[in-house]
């Protein structure tokens, strides 16, 4: 199963939507249960969390799912029971939630030197960053001489 954007349009809540790659699904059918092994090998493109810059995360997991044959369908619980009415197994909803539980929490370039230069800079204290991403130069921060509310001023004088 090819994951790609048409994969991602039928969740609309997703962190992202850049994350491509192959699910291949194997199913071993044992009595009245299946064993669903599910391997995906892809790439997630990602902000960088110190520059905000795209940045490529391989992702790769192999999880496992138990379907059982029962009464009644319940797709809520670690073991799904598929009911006599269901004829059909659809694993997008698990694969979705298991890209995401891999991806990793903190995603940063391997090296400094791989980020964003003038973000790099403004984050030593080398001054605001050309330009913003809507194309104001406005940091949006407010100067020393910007209107200090007055009844601060007093906190200044107890040094």
């Amino acid at each position: 199963m090819e994951v790609d954007s048409l994969f991602f349009e039928s969740f609309p809540s997703s962190e992202t939507d850049q994350i491509s790659g192959e699910a291949e699904v194997t199913i071993d059918k044992l009595g009245s249960k299946m064993d669903c092994i599910v391997r995906f090998n892809g790439a997630a493109t990602l902000p960088c969390d110190r520059c905000l810059g795209n940045i490529q995360i391989p992702l790769s997991f192999d999880e496992r799912l138990v379907v059982q044959l029962g009464e009644s369908t319940n797709t809520e619980e670690e073991i799904w029971t598929l009911g006599p009415e269901c004829h059909e197994l659809d694993l997008s909803q698990p694969i979705f939630e298991w890209m995401h539980l891999h991806l990793p929490s903190r995603r940063l370039h391997t090296s400094e030197d791989q980020c964003d230069p003038a973000m790099t800079a403004y984050l030593n204290g080398g001054g605001k960053p050309s330009s913003d991403p809507d194309g104001s130069s406005d940091d949006g921060g407010t100067d020393e001489n910007d209107g200090i509310d007055p009844r601060w001023n007093a906190l200044k004088d107890l040094k």
